[in-house]
């Protein structure tokens, strides 16, 4: 696949040309699109974007339709050719010479993609004040969506109103696949990646949360900072000279809802992209798990009434049905607090390893965590999560780089309980 950009006015263009074996990630999802736009409105001129960048942002978008070679014209440093080398799928191809590479100057400031939901807010609120967090506004090309923009809007008013710098960059990346969605789960960050070097920018920032980077909720554990995931794209922002920054990673879903609480973005975030703000669409998964941590948090009452209502959700339902289900040790915890009863809350956590596993470490922050963080900014965020947040005791830190749920998956209570279930929301 070769790769080429052009700029359009104020649009960055990104050119993808396929070569034989290119576009196919799986039967399910395939290359869609040829082409990337980013509109930045004349604020940012091609010559200005330095090509290391250009080479990352081709990877985020390129990378699951490469088949065999990836040709990025233009050029990058050859610290940044090294890196790419860690991508075992295909290769990139050498450039016939090399450039120097980026590294921000005096007075850089760290960057944030932001959604404006809550896992990305808390980041904001744990991040400095000059942070710039960017926005991907997703263009409507097709028919209708469900997707709508209106909390993500209101958060965004209200960080500007708090004298946070955000900006909305309109970038069609979601198309370059069918069906339409992220080619990759950093891809939106294509805006900033691109803006570094003219906005003098030192790292990205992501509202990557507990259960996506160690996986606590899943089957089995990782210790993220020896994956594969974060040693490839880790190591490609690295060589950008833009590192990952993750202040939120060792922090659960539980942590970040209890920080967005105790802020001044509470009644300005919501984490649901389907209702009108400021209302939840309260039908989909989202509104569900994030319901119940704030019940939880608020000691608020769930009747068994409510819990009905819920299993009666069709994605509700959908979600339920995995064994183990996605997240669900942020859903077990929610309903340990004693505020959740009756008969489907009981046979809701026969289900879950939180039947027989106390959650409550989930509202506490996995310090080891701080080496996701540039060492320029391990300071600052520590002293920020420590307003919200206790650090983690040491005898759970196993619990978070170890733990299988594979036994329980297992056993025969579970299997029973999984069987009983099912049948209840079939």
């Amino acid at each position: 696949m070769d790769v080429g950009f052009s700029q359009d006015d104020g649009k960055i263009i990104i050119t993808f040309s396929r070569h034989d074996g290119d576009g196919t990630f799986s039967q399910k999802i395939k290359m869609n699109s040829d082409l990337v736009g980013c509109d930045f409105g004349n604020n940012l001129q091609l010559g200005e974007i330095h090509q290391d960048h250009l080479a990352l942002a081709s990877i985020l978008l390129s990378n699951p339709f490469v088949s065999e070679e990836l040709i990025i014209n233009g050029g990058m440093s050859e610290r940044f050719f090294e890196a790419t080398k860690r991508i075992t799928k295909y290769k990139v191809k050498k450039p016939e010479s090399f450039i120097e590479p980026y590294n921000s100057v005096e007075n850089s400031r760290p960057s944030l993609s932001f959604s404006g939901g809550a896992d990305s807010t808390a980041a904001l609120l744990l991040m400095p004040k000059n942070t710039l967090s960017v926005f991907l506004d997703r263009p409507l090309k097709f028919g209708r969506s469900l997707y709508n923009k209106s909390a993500a809007y209101a958060t965004i008013e209200h960080a500007k109103s708090e004298g946070y710098e955000v900006k909305k960059i309109d970038c069609d990346l979601e198309y370059i696949r069918s069906p339409i969605g992220f080619p990759t789960d950093l891809a939106t960050s294509v805006p900033l990646v691109l803006m570094a070097a003219k906005e003098n920018l030192d790292s990205v920032a992501f509202g990557t949360v507990l259960e996506s980077a160690y996986r606590v909720g899943h089957e089995t554990c990782r210790d993220y900072k020896q994956s594969g995931h974060y040693k490839v794209w880790g190591g490609l922002f690295e060589a950008a000279g833009i590192p990952l920054y993750l202040p939120v990673a060792g922090i659960s879903e539980v942590g970040t809802s209890n920080i967005v609480m105790n802020s001044s973005f509470y009644d300005y975030t919501r984490s649901c992209i389907r209702g009108k703000f400021p209302k939840p669409c309260l039908n989909c998964w989202k509104c569900f798990r994030k319901s119940m941590v704030d019940n939880r948090l608020k000691n608020t009452k769930v009747s068994d009434r409510e819990m009905k209502k819920w299993l009666k959700v069709r994605e509700v339902k959908r979600k339920l049905t995995p064994h183990p289900i996605s997240h669900e040790n942020v859903l077990s915890w929610s309903l340990q607090g004693g505020n959740a009863r009756g008969e489907m809350k009981n046979l809701l956590m026969n289900r879950m390893e939180g039947k027989i596993r106390n959650m409550d470490f989930l509202t506490d922050w996995y310090s080891p965590s701080i080496e996701l963080v540039p060492e320029r900014y391990r300071e600052e965020t520590t002293q920020n999560i420590h307003n919200y947040l206790t650090e983690m005791d040491e005898k759970y830190h196993e619990e978070i780089t170890g733990h299988k749920m594979t036994e329980w998956l297992n056993s025969e209570e579970a299997k029973e309980a999984l069987v009983i279930f099912s049948k209840l929301i079939q």
